[in-house]
């Protein structure tokens, strides 16, 4: 059996995405309408070669461990509340997570989908991101700086390897963080950079005295027994300017462990018990889910494995 990933969780620097989170209601329909909506994707993709379109299929831990899968996304559990409400659970079945270079695929694409779910689900929401110039956050900072670069790097930080029954699959997290603009450009310069723990200019990563306990860098940036917890990240902004907006943030890694860790560290929950400084100045989270994201070759295969053999 190949391990190939889904194909929303290599490709870097896409320039919109949409985000949907559902409950499924009608599970005996999930199998025919993942592959429906696999054969959406190819056919979009077959038809603009150059938009690097791709879409990621997740599942939610009471639906997938209804699959009966133990040896497959052993590290998935739902997503509960952190730093006493600070992040709260908002935890769904399924997630589609879409991105290109061409927001008018994307929509395509998501209408494919849905149609092909029918009323197998319940959407309980639905963002539309976008890339801003330099790839900068609405906070006007370079999101992603930390981001492994390379193809390699990239699959072998998402994506779980080897020769394991899940290999090519992925942990996710999606959390929207809702921001607080007028609060934050209240902020000088040297406030903002000491939240965030880098230039805003020009991205140059604080070291020493010179970064903050709770910058966000410092919050995030860790390491267990030398090796770094590294996660790959696929957010973009969202929202409008009129009303809501933020970050619709989304992380792929091959470990649970990873993204759990960054969480723990940026709510108070790790052993400093500090907090980020953005969520003092900047934004707060709104939702909270964790999501197994298997292998195309297990999506189009989801039997449970109590009535299927084969794989």
């Amino acid at each position: 059996m190949n391990h190939t990933p889904q194909t929303a969780i290599i490709p870097d620097h896409c320039t919109a995405g949409i985000f949907i989170e559902a409950d499924i209601v009608r599970p005996q329909a999930v199998q025919t309408a993942v592959r429906t909506a696999l054969n959406a994707l190819k056919r979009l993709q077959n038809q603009f070669p150059d938009n690097r379109l791709g879409m990621s299929i997740g599942f939610g831990a009471d639906f997938w461990h209804s699959l009966n899968r133990p040896a497959e996304g052993a590290e998935l559990k739902n997503f509960t509340p952190l730093g006493n409400g600070l992040a709260p659970a908002t935890q769904h079945d399924l997630l589609i997570h879409i991105q290109s270079l061409n927001h008018d695929n994307n929509y395509t694409l998501a209408q494919a989908v849905l149609d092909a779910f029918g009323d197998a689900l319940v959407v309980r929401s639905e963002e539309h991101g976008f890339r801003r110039h330099q790839e900068r956050g609405l906070d006007g900072f370079i999101d992603g700086t930390e981001n492994p670069q390379e193809t390699d790097d990239i699959r072998t930080v998402g994506v779980i390897g080897g020769d394991a029954p899940d290999a090519g699959g992925s942990y996710a997290v999606v959390q929207k963080y809702r921001h607080d603009l007028h609060q934050w450009n209240g902020f000088d310069l040297a406030q903002q950079e000491e939240a965030v723990g880098r230039s805003k200019a020009d991205d140059i990563e604080f070291e020493g005295e010179q970064l903050h306990p709770e910058a966000h860098i410092a919050r995030v940036n860790l390491k267990e027994n030398g090796v770094g917890l590294k996660i790959v990240r696929r957010s973009l902004p969202f929202g409008k300017v009129s009303g809501e907006h933020g970050l619709m943030f989304i992380a792929y890694c091959a470990r649970l462990h990873n993204i759990e860790q960054q969480l723990l560290s940026m709510f108070g929950d790790s052993a400093d018990q500090r907090t980020d400084l953005l969520l003092h100045r900047l934004t707060r989270a709104v939702s909270g889910a964790y999501y197994f994201v298997p292998s195309v070759e297990r999506l189009h295969n989801l039997q449970n494995q109590s009535t299927s053999s084969t794989d």
